[in-house]
């Protein structure tokens, strides 16, 4: 099986804090040179020369013979390309298909198995990956987040299977081939994806792990569907918009969530598209979440986001829950940490696990320490599964 060999420590590659996030995934997962990409960061000033650097690298990474790698900087690439580039769509194909060849000895021994799942019009892709040695602990289902890959999830995944937990992960709409490849559009209705995917597989007791946004989808899933037993927000997503407006300061969100809540399209797709033609992080992020959406203009868009808040249900959710977050995430305010844990009233146990930055965990989803992360999930699970955790206990470890 392929060993997931992450590196420890979150690095200052680029002043923009959002490209020095996603500079830093690659190598939290395992995957691309830190020399590589501090190279390629010296050069970046904008959208463009991210574009053109990270294909340069995929390509040097290929011709090298190093197809993991190359499929790292492809999705690098591909991240902050616009909507309507012609290239988008042949860079992810040229991605998926390395990212998949890169792992050819682990499908032909069964340690992968490729799977899709009916839903609605389309399919929902799945990559089942069975414990190989020793008993199987359990079932793990797991999924991203707002527009993430299944493919990105497999170091992660393997890392479950490696600690005896069958792992059953797939994409939902709005993410990956479900939208790419049959126009599926995310629904804050989670239930309907994950329900699709237990019946399949006939699943009644399992854990559900949500990534990124994943934090909103899999309690959601959970507060309509009790086969999930055990719930994982990696990490917490309280209310979508607040990270999604707040992340361009105090003054914008206040002015979009007034002209929201007045249905002040015309006037909120001037002010939106106004500032998406000074701000080219603002006019990427809004028109990838049209995108992901299925919407055309950004008052609808933000209408949706605003559907994405767990205040309406998390009453709702009565299974064992894990909460985790990180101390300084650039895209969820700390707060929301709190605010969820207050609203979880009638889970059957409470963890709460803030990470910080003395562990190098402190960003979203970890990453800069992620393996302390999954280490805590399986701590936590495999002391669920032995009845360790008592009803409504909590850790801030």
């Amino acid at each position: 099986m392929a060993q997931f060999t992450p590196a420890v420590g979150y690095h200052h590659f680029h002043d923009e804090v959002n490209m020095n996030f996603q500079l830093n995934r690659p190598l939290s997962f395992g995957g691309g040179k830190i020399d590589e990409i501090r190279s390629a960061a010296n050069r970046i000033r904008g959208l463009s020369d991210w574009k053109r650097e990270f294909l340069s690298l995929a390509e040097t990474a290929e011709r090298d013979g190093r197809r993991g790698d190359a499929a790292v900087y492809l999705r690098l690439a591909e991240f902050f390309m616009s909507v309507g580039d012609t290239d988008k769509q042949k860079v992810y194909e040229k991605f998926v298909d390395l990212f998949h060849k890169n792992l050819a000895s682990e499908y032909s021994r069964g340690e992968i198995i490729r799977d899709k799942v009916r839903y609605e019009s389309g399919y929902l892709p799945v990559m089942r990956l069975p414990v190989i040695n020793g008993k199987k602990k359990g079932v793990l289902v797991a999924h991203g987040g707002f527009d993430s890959f299944i493919e990105e999830l497999y170091p992660l995944m393997n890392y479950f299977r490696e600690h005896g937990y069958e792992v059953i992960a797939f994409e939902g709409p709005g993410q990956g081939a479900c939208l790419r490849n049959y126009g599926l559009v995310m629904t804050p209705e989670w239930e309907r994806p994950v329900g699709a995917v237990l019946d399949h597989y006939g699943l009644s007791d399992v854990t559900l792990m949500g990534i990124s946004l994943g934090g909103y989808l899999a309690p959601r899933a959970a507060a309509f569907d009790k086969r999930i037993k055990r719930v994982v927000a990696y990490d917490v997503i309280y209310d979508f918009f607040g990270c999604i407006a707040s992340v361009r300061g105090p003054a914008f969100e206040a002015v979009i969530r007034i002209l929201v809540a007045l249905r002040a399209a015309p006037l909120i797709n001037a002010v939106v598209r106004a500032r998406m033609r000074r701000d080219p992080f603002v006019s990427w992020g809004v028109n990838q979440g049209m995108h992901v959406y299925g919407v055309r203009t950004p008052y609808r868009y933000f209408r949706e986001v605003m559907r994405y808040n767990t205040r309406a249900f998390s009453r709702r959710v009565t299974q064992d829950f894990l909460l985790m977050a990180g101390t300084r995430d650039h895209f969820i305010p700390l707060e929301m940490f709190f605010k969820q844990a207050r609203a979880l009233t009638n889970v059957r146990s409470l963890t709460c696990r803030l990470f910080t930055e003395a562990e190098s965990a402190q960003s979203h989803c970890q990453v800069g320490n992620i393996e302390l992360a999954l280490s805590c999930i399986v701590s936590w699970m495999d002391e669920i599964r032995n009845g360790k955790r008592e009803r409504s206990s909590s850790s801030s470890e």
